[in-house]
């Protein structure tokens, strides 16, 4: 006899137990292994960009030198040009662009090479379209980059929005006092989730601000996986 759940067709997995066990362990190795794979991946990428960044100062290099040798070339003899091929040579192509980075890094962090990176900046921003590209693009690198920064946010807190009993995940950045409403107010960073790089900034009453026991690591956790990594006193609760 054909129950009602056959009629409208029950789940596969409920099914086949052996498929859900299957699928369950296959996301749960996917989940270990997609981090470290990801990992290496973007460094492997990293590593063949600046390659070929060395290749290209290299090969300029080789044509400039022997474009001079060529000039000086008597006709004596057998004219050999010179090459930069030997054991090691990947390694010192990949560190040359290391190394100008570096330079980079060192000259701006003075107060002159401020001055012209800053100048440089101004007139980027000026160029129509390609101003608003590269604006973007400083705007995620300046992002990216602090996150492993000096400047840290100060604790977690909960904003009640968008109704009663809902409640956002933010970063509190600093305390004030508001001498325009007497009251002591607090700035809160709201990001998106699960792209925390961006967001908006609220000023919020203090006592409207409610403290959460969550760290920062476990709320950034959070929002970049959506909610699917929750901190280990959320997971105590549902047990």
């Amino acid at each position: 006899m054909t129950t009602e759940e056959e009629i409208i067709g029950e789940p596969t997995l409920k099914k086949h137990p052996r498929v859900r066990r299957f699928m369950g362990l296959l996301l749960t190795g996917l989940a270990a292994v997609a981090p470290i794979l990801g990992t290496i991946w973007l460094l492997i990428l990293i590593y063949k960009i600046l390659l070929k960044v060395g290749e290209v100062i290299i090969d300029k290099l080789m044509i400039l030198l022997n474009g001079i040798r060529w000039r000086a070339y008597d006709g004596v003899g057998e004219f050999h040009e010179w090459t930069f091929d030997f054991m090691g040579s990947n390694f010192v192509r990949f560190l040359i662009p290391v190394f100008l980075l570096l330079l980079a890094g060192s000259a701006v962090a003075n107060r002159p090479g401020r001055k012209m990176l800053y100048w440089m900046n101004g007139a980027m921003q000026r160029i129509p379209y390609l101003g608003f590209i590269y604006s973007a693009l400083k705007q995620f690198v300046d992002a990216v980059k602090n996150l492993g920064g000096d400047r840290k946010f100060k604790s977690v807190a909960y904003v009640e929005y968008p109704s009663p009993g809902c409640r956002m995940i933010g970063f509190v950045t600093g305390n004030y006092h508001d001498a325009q409403t007497g009251k002591d107010v607090t700035t809160v960073f709201i990001p998106t989730s699960p792209n925390p790089m961006t967001g908006f900034i609220i000023v919020i009453d203090d006592e409207k601000v409610q403290n959460s026991d969550m760290t920062l690591e476990e709320a950034s956790k959070m929002i970049l996986s959506a909610g699917l990594v929750a901190p280990a006193s959320f997971q105590e609760t549902m047990e």
